[in-house]
């Protein structure tokens, strides 16, 4: 990646920016209101990932359990 000697953001691209910054804080927003009323009951220390390419992302009306499995840690 080559350096520019001037990074300074121009007017567009910090509206740009700023625009896309407030899409990503609405969306926070609504995931965190929606974990106070719809809290999460998966045993602490869950992970769950979805991948790209996941019917999930794709599906509103898809749920997670229709499609999501355990993976259960081995005992030591």
């Amino acid at each position: 990646m080559s350096k520019k000697k001037n990074q300074e953001l121009t007017p567009k691209q910090k509206r740009e920016l700023d625009n896309i910054i407030e899409v990503i804080q609405t969306e926070a927003d609504i995931v965190k209101m929606d974990y106070e009323q719809n809290p999460s009951n998966l045993d602490s220390g869950s992970v769950i990932v979805v991948h790209q390419n996941s019917t999930l992302l794709d599906d509103t009306k898809e749920e997670l359990s229709d499609i999501a499995y355990n993976i259960k840690r081995k005992k030591k």
